[in-house]
């Protein structure tokens, strides 16, 4: 099963998940960050441009989930 890592952005700055979780695949993964994203909006409301980006085991960008601009899909990278 693949691992992918949910890295939060801010700006510039990157808090990189360095543990990640196993998941059958992308769409999982993106449920996963959507669920992520519920849970830590209103902690992080006053935090500016806060992005959950979902990378695989080489660091590749796969998906940018945004936590407080328009629509719920996430954008493939």
């Amino acid at each position: 099963m693949p691992r992918f890592f949910f890295n939060i952005r801010d700006g510039y700055d990157v808090d990189e998940d360095e543990e990640g979780i196993e998941l059958p695949d992308l769409e999982a993964a993106r449920a996963e960050a959507l669920a992520t994203v519920e849970e830590l909006r209103d902690e992080l409301a006053d935090a500016g441009n806060i992005e959950l980006e979902i990378t695989d085991e080489t660091g590749r960008r796969l998906l940018t989930v945004p936590f407080f601009r328009g629509g719920q899909g996430g954008r493939r990278r």
